[in-house]
């Protein structure tokens, strides 16, 4: 059996947003603290909580799931289907604007969990992620599918739930981006 290309495509993708994001974490207070000019915005150090906590809830959704893949792998349950994932239809994810998502309320940041913590929470969460990528090399992923209400996404394998966490991460990257280069407004 050879390796899953859509693994190796997950995990570098991975691999390159949470290093994007460990890097906003070095940027001056002044900067992380900063808020865009609208009701409701949020800083940049909120933006990587709400990340922290969605990573969260997402990878107690994406461990359950690889783990009923790999056990019907290892059983030979059923057999690992040919292909690759769908990846594409995930990318609107990453857009700001292509459709409404207003975030659940566990998930919205409290500002009461230093930025220390978080950054270590995230650093967790890119581990656990590229941990059951290794456990899943082969297709594995594709063992198991779970229903994604996001977007009216549908069922999604292990490596599509992997890779929607990452483009969820990256959409906030955007909007911290965002936030860096509008000049800062005077008070």
């Amino acid at each position: 059996m050879t390796n899953c290309a859509t693994a190796g495509t997950v995990r570098d993708a991975v691999r390159e947003t949470f290093t994007r994001l460990d890097g906003r974490f070095d940027l001056p207070d002044r900067v992380l603290e900063r808020r865009p000019d609208y009701q409701g915005a949020w800083s940049i150090g909120e933006h990587l909580e709400h990340l922290s906590l969605a990573g969260h809830f997402l990878l107690l959704t994406i461990e359950k799931g690889c783990r009923t893949a790999l056990r019907r792998a290892g059983a030979r349950e059923v057999e690992i289907p040919a292909g690759e994932s769908d990846l594409e239809l995930l990318v609107p994810v990453a857009v700001p604007g292509a459709f409404a998502w207003p975030p659940p309320a566990h998930m919205i940041p409290t500002g009461k969990v230093s930025l220390a913590e978080v950054r270590k929470e995230l650093q967790a969460q890119k581990e656990r992620c590229l941990a059951l990528l290794t456990a899943m090399p082969r297709g594995e992923g594709k063992l198991c599918s779970i229903r994604m209400s996001v977007n009216q996404l549908g069922w999604l394998d292990m490596y599509q739930w992997i890779y929607f966490l990452v483009q969820h991460a990256r959409y906030h990257l955007l909007l911290i981006d965002r936030i860096v280069t509008e000049p800062s407004s005077s008070h």
